[in-house]
């Protein structure tokens, strides 16, 4: 349950065509839908490859979230020889049918349907070694000054073929720089409208507090626990803001939160690290990287085993 604009989306039938440029597209499917619009699967009519493509018609009193996206990944892709952003190939506008495009790498089966497809929790091996991926693609995002406000199982993805093994972060579409021209921390506003989806969102977006760095690594927590224990999260079945916000608050102290996994204590050191963070904090990734590293020993598994989606 995402609260974000609601535009009117671009609507391609499939083998409608596209052209930028240098290329022709000649839609396949529609994949879904996010903070910025459609995506679309398309092929690229001289080569044949296949290509995901966001679409977002042009608001004229509405900032336009695909050049944040583009921004982002401008900035970002490069940061680690493995990348958790997928890569732009193309791009262009239509000022008569009133959109814009963006044309990137097309990124496999998203980590929440991965487990819908698997039928039961991620293995210890694999989900740990996962969020320990959507992390580091949380830390690269952070240090360019944006932060993600919606992080969850469906806004990451495996790679596609070769790439299964890697994880790649998606929709940028109510991102927020939270850095100033000067790279200082931009000034908290005193109350700030509920972004994100009710499930993961940190306990400060609940309370309507400005959200920072921390908040994207709470989010991320809880998408960790959702992809790898048993029971899920606490708060799975609640549609109620009121009722989700105090489950997180009790979760905290809960003996059963972690039940099914051998390494709750590790968990419980992460989330109670990450609560002491305030607004203007940075996170000490390592420590939560070393810390993943120490549970998975726990679990009796290796950080580099084979995902099951590469097993099954």
């Amino acid at each position: 349950m995402s609260e974000e604009y609601e535009d009117e989306d671009v609507d391609f039938k499939p083998n409608a065509e596209i052209t930028s440029r240098k290329n022709t597209y000649v839609v396949d499917k529609l994949l879904g839908e996010g903070g910025f619009g459609a995506v679309y699967k398309v092929k690229n009519k001289q080569t044949g490859k296949f290509y995901a493509m966001k679409v977002e018609r042009k608001q004229e009193k509405k900032p336009s979230k695909l050049k944040m996206e583009i921004a982002i990944l401008k900035l970002v892709s490069s940061e680690r020889k493995n990348s958790h952003f997928t890569e732009i190939v193309d791009r262009g506008k239509k000022d008569k049918e009133g959109y814009f495009f963006l044309v990137m790498e097309l990124a496999g089966s998203s980590l929440g349907d991965l487990k819908k497809k698997r039928g039961k929790p991620f293995s210890p091996p694999t989900g740990l070694s996962v969020s320990l991926q959507c992390l580091e693609a949380c830390e690269d995002l952070h240090k360019y000054g944006f932060i993600h406000r919606d992080l969850k199982p469906a806004n990451y993805a495996c790679g596609a073929d070769k790439k299964c093994h890697t994880i790649y972060i998606l929709d940028f579409g109510i991102s927020r720089k939270i850095l100033n021209d000067r790279k200082e921390l931009k000034t908290p506003r005193v109350t700030v409208r509920f972004k994100g989806t009710l499930k993961y969102c940190s306990i400060a977006c609940h309370k309507g507090q400005e959200l920072g760095w921390k908040d994207d690594c709470e989010s991320w927590f809880y998408l960790m626990i959702d992809l790898m224990v048993p029971a899920g999260l606490p708060w799975r079945g609640s549609q109620d803001k009121g009722t989700v916000c105090k489950l997180k608050e009790e979760a905290r102290t809960k003996k059963d939160t972690y039940n099914g996994i051998k390494c709750g204590a590790e968990f419980e050191k992460i989330i109670l690290y990450l609560d002491k963070l305030q607004y203007q904090d940075h996170v000490d990734y390592e420590y939560i990287y070393k810390t993943l590293h120490e549970a998975c020993a726990i679990c009796g598994g290796r950080m580099d085993a084979p995902y099951d989606w590469e097993k099954e």
